[in-house]
């Protein structure tokens, strides 16, 4: 089977670096021992999805991505419905989140898989059509795109929604809408956003002051979420070691690798980290094989990038190129917000590293997502017909 080399060798990169992170935290700390054992066999199963979806060609499996798309909703509507079981098949809560299913021998995160169905729904729904080129016209994919960021907010689980956001106007733009209509409506949200920051009585948000019309909003902003902004730009130590103390340390642990690295397996600092071998990987790999490894994961990020484009460059058919332009989107800007968390750029949102953060189901997505891509790349039908997304 034909299949795009530099993609597996980048994959191998990213899931060997976050397969040792794991090794070194549990050698560190006894009590995350089982996670790497865990973690290898979420390698192997989402290596040998990868390699099955890869073997259907990618026309086939879209022509079932309504039903993709439903079934994930129907599991996230499941995680947020008052009074589930927290037993098998029931929702597990962490972090503030009931973002997963318990299915005994694992747990299941819902949004993961959304993702990709999302990528795939919104190809299937672009892919003959140019309504969209029109303002009214968007209304539908922004459809598409705001019922699962809705329900992933009400988990809540910021990070995960906020992947949808570049997705969502890569493909839109690819297919050929409006630069003015997308630049419109970031415009009105940059428009709306002190308003989702201020909504809410002064009692509930935290704020000093009440703006007449905007105590009597809902709050959008919780009270932890707040905390987290504020604790980003603080120098409080009081703050540093509550709030921030995630983040702090996470830099710190990355700083100390220096150049080289302290070497694998050493990871005195990261090994204090909350979530170190999952939100906080990128800290670990800093930690243990310094700059040089930070580059290696920056530039295997780079080739999976640069080769998802090109294949949806070389891809005529619409539906393909358009799906091609929604992975390697989703991939970067999940790979972009938690960098940026990492290295206190941005506050802590709970997003995992595609292919090196510990979770079956990130992998488990992540893995689906290149499957499709090398689909693409090595299934390329015969167009009879102009190029797909070309308007007068």
């Amino acid at each position: 089977m034909a299949t795009n080399w530099p993609v597996l060798v980048a994959v191998t990169v990213l899931s060997s670096l976050g397969l040792l992170s794991i090794l070194a935290r549990s050698h560190a700390e006894a009590r995350y021992s089982a996670d790497a054992r865990k973690q290898v066999i979420f390698i192997i199963v989402g290596a040998s999805c990868m390699f099955l979806v890869q073997a259907v060609s990618y026309l086939r499996i879209g022509r079932y991505a309504w039903g993709f798309y439903i079934l994930s909703l129907l599991l996230l509507i499941y995680t947020i419905v008052p009074g589930m079981p927290s037993g098998f098949l029931g929702v597990v809560e962490a972090n503030y989140s009931r973002a997963w299913i318990n299915l005994g021998f694992v747990n299941l995160q819902p949004a993961e898989l959304t993702k990709v169905a999302f990528c795939m729904i919104l190809s299937r729904y672009l892919r003959f059509r140019s309504n969209y080129r029109t303002l009214g016209g968007l209304l539908p994919p922004f459809a598409l795109a705001i019922l699962p960021v809705f329900l992933i907010l009400r988990q809540p689980d910021l990070g995960t929604a906020l992947v949808f956001i570049p997705a969502l106007f890569a493909m839109l733009f690819v297919a050929g809408a409006k630069t003015k209509h997308l630049l419109a409506i970031i415009g009105m949200a940059a428009v709306l956003a002190p308003v989702v920051w201020l909504a809410g009585p002064k009692e509930k948000t935290g704020l000093p002051y009440d703006l007449p019309l905007l105590r009597h909003l809902p709050v959008l902003i919780k009270a932890y979420q707040r905390n987290r902004v504020y604790a980003m730009f603080s120098i409080d130590p009081v703050v540093l070691r509550k709030t921030g103390f995630q983040q702090d340390l996470a830099v710190t642990a990355f700083g100390s690798g220096g150049v080289a690295g302290r070497g694998a397996m050493q990871v005195p600092v990261g090994r204090t980290v909350p979530e170190a071998h999952n939100d906080m990987i990128f800290a670990l790999v800093g930690e243990q094989f310094g700059f040089i490894g930070a580059a290696v994961l920056l530039a295997a990020y780079l080739v999976l990038a640069v080769t998802g484009i090109e294949i949806a460059s070389a891809t005529r058919e619409p539906f393909g190129r358009l799906l091609a332009v929604g992975i390697v989107s989703l991939l970067a800007g999940q790979t972009f917000l938690n960098l940026m968390v990492s290295v206190k750029l941005m506050p802590v949102t709970g997003i995992t590293l595609p292919f090196v953060s510990y979770g079956g189901s990130s992998l488990m997505a992540s893995f689906i997502a290149v499957g499709l891509l090398l689909n693409i790349g090595q299934n390329r039908p015969l167009v009879m017909a102009k190029d797909p997304f070309e308007f007068d």
